[in-house]
């Protein structure tokens, strides 16, 4: 069922409902998975409110915009993923283009009562991308989009997927599995200050090492360290992870293209670390599904070989699917 005529502080929410799953969206705020909820249990992380993102832009810079209207839920970034950069002529913030321009839902003859298609014409490259996001069961969703290069010239970019999981779903009952042996490499790019992580370390899921020298399971999420840390699946093994809380018996699979989405970021906001932007206040992870590493930006992903490219009037098919599971 589409449930639609919904709003939160002056926003459009559009619903989807079948059983016990329920996936809210918010076309405007940059086509924001804002819910994922089955049978009463919240799967994504809330930092606030959502809100128009004109409420913001006043005095912010391209670097701050993202952090100050980091509202939580899963959105999705193209073409660059990342920090602020420059390329092709264009000036980049973090996490830009798609997270700050609205999307528009649309009506064809392929609806049914189960999905919705929503639309978006990026505004700093000829860009546009289009998503359908089906529950095909009452546990499972199922994303399929299709980027169109509008241009004749070929486009680098890159391309993240971003789900910010926590409400129910995550604590410190929480597992994170990934294929066995699947290789990791802590960032050492941006040397977040508040990670607690040794920049650059290189191990195999889920053993990391800390600054001082101490073994890290990134598997777990413990609430007593006040951390922000940024791991990088360069490489992925198998198109596939699990999220899963034994404590609610619940956990979510999701699996993706991996000829789009080649490797993995592992954003561990634990707390987030003292002052600016997180103060402590943030409880959530991150499993993004990426074209390109690390989180640079396009321009030093265009120089590491790690970008993605659409050919000139060329178009890109690929999908992601999110399963709860019982556990």
């Amino acid at each position: 069922m589409i449930v639609d005529g919904l709003f939160v502080n002056g926003l459009r929410v559009v619903g989807l409902v079948r059983g016990e799953l329920k996936v809210e969206v918010i076309p405007e705020l940059g086509g924001l998975i804002w819910s994922i909820n089955y049978g009463g249990k919240e799967l994504l992380y809330h930092h606030r409110d959502p809100e128009p993102i004109e409420n913001f832009r006043e005095g912010l810079t391209p670097e701050d915009f993202y952090n100050v209207i980091f509202f939580g839920g899963w959105f999705e970034v193209i073409p660059n993923a990342g920090y602020a950069s420059r390329y092709a002529g264009v000036s980049f913030g973090l996490h830009d283009e798609t997270p700050y321009i609205p999307w528009r839902v649309e009506y064809d003859e392929e609806v049914d009562e189960y999905s919705i298609l929503m639309v978006t014409n990026l505004r700093k490259y000829p860009l546009k991308l289009y998503r359908r996001i089906r529950l095909v069961n009452s546990n499972e969703v199922l994303i399929r989009e299709r980027l169109v290069n509008l241009s004749s010239q070929a486009l680098k970019f890159s391309w993240l997927h971003h789900p910010n999981f926590g409400g129910d779903l995550l604590s410190e009952n929480s597992v994170l599995e990934l294929p066995e042996g699947t290789e990791v490499e802590v960032d050492r790019h941006l040397s977040s200050e508040s990670s607690i992580l040794e920049p650059g370390y290189r191990g195999t899921f889920p053993m990391v090492k800390s600054k001082d020298g101490k073994p890290i399971d990134l598997s777990r999420f413990p609430r007593n360290l006040n951390t922000n840390d940024l791991v990088y699946v360069p490489r992925i093994k198998d198109s596939w992870f699990r999220l899963v809380n034994r404590g609610i018996g619940l956990g979510v699979e999701v699996t993706w293209d991996p000829s789009v989405f080649r490797s993995m970021w592992l954003w561990r906001p634990l707390g987030g670390g003292l002052n600016y932007p997180w103060f402590g206040r943030i409880y959530a992870t991150s499993v993004e599904l990426a074209t390109s590493w690390p989180a640079t930006g396009l321009a030093e992903q265009v120089k590491a070989g790690t970008a993605y490219e659409i050919q000139g009037n060329g178009q890109i098919n690929t999908w992601v699917r999110l399963r709860i599971v019982p556990y």
